[in-house]
């Protein structure tokens, strides 16, 4: 792999932006440049050990670039971005659906809401843990932060679903929006989030853990109180089993509320 030099990268990855709307032409381009900056020094087997799909080894600084150079036209360009999001998923190697998950978040949220009905179709068939954190957060970034009513319609409708992968994936999406310092409406995550919580088990419980850390984080108070509610509203057993298995990732603070709740229920 030659060394990174940022002027030239630069150039190339405009050069790239120039196929924005020739998605067959962008997908040589990117193919030929992704190629030029594959690490040889890394073992093919060790790729196929660490991926279940394609990939060229790119070094993060490159796919950067080629990121900032699509966003601007995602914003100007939308309809252009919506198919080329599409081919670049199609495309099936690592970069290019993390290329697409980028591009998707990108795009102005009201013309991209009918593309992120694709979401559950990839994740479904995305088992890449990078690739499914950026269908997570990169690709629902601007619906998240623009049209708040429906980015939470999206997730309420896998959060309330009897799947526990849909659940997973809601539980997921939520924790980026946790971490945004400007987030502040706990009720409408708690409303969302409670039935999923409700029917925490083995196969969900380390997203509930997850999701419930971040919850603490912004507010400590307000999750104990709606963990509260939950666990004195005649909660199942299974619930009960869940939340002192995962006791040991909360906080001391939300621990020992959490144990003395379970104590008054007898468990």
């Amino acid at each position: 792999m030659p060394a990174i030099d940022l002027a030239r990268l630069k150039t190339q990855a405009a050069r790239l932006a120039e196929k924005f709307g020739q998605p067959e032409a962008f997908m040589l381009d990117l193919k030929e440049l992704l190629d030029y900056y594959t690490n040889r020094t890394v073992r093919v087997t060790q790729l196929v050990q660490r991926y279940s799909v394609p990939t060229f080894g790119t070094p993060k600084p490159v796919l950067r670039q080629i990121e900032s150079e699509l966003a601007g036209l995602a914003r100007t360009r939308p309809v252009e971005a919506v198919t080329l999001t599409k081919t670049l998923w199609e495309a099936g190697s690592l970069e290019s659906r993390l290329l697409a998950a980028n591009l998707l978040g990108s795009i102005p949220s009201e013309l991209a809401i009918p593309a992120l009905s694709r979401l559950p179709d990839w994740l479904s068939r995305s088992t890449d843990r990078e690739v499914r954190a950026a269908l997570l957060s990169d690709a629902m970034a601007r619906i998240r932060f623009e049209n708040p009513p429906t980015f939470f319609l999206i997730l309420e409708n896998w959060l309330v679903s009897p799947r526990p992968s849909f659940q997973i994936w809601g539980m997921q999406a939520l924790i980026p929006l946790l971490q945004d310092p400007r987030f502040e409406n706990l009720p409408s995550v708690f409303r969302i989030l409670q039935p999923a919580i409700k029917a925490a088990g083995p196969m969900t419980q380390m997203d509930v853990q997850a999701c419930l850390a971040a919850l603490e984080r912004v507010s400590l108070t307000e999750t104990l109180a709606f963990l509260r509610e939950i666990l004195r509203d005649k909660p199942s057993l299974l619930l009960l089993r869940t939340v002192r298995r995962i006791l040991p990732g909360l906080s001391p603070e939300l621990q020992s509320a959490l144990r003395e709740i379970l104590r008054e229920q007898g468990s």
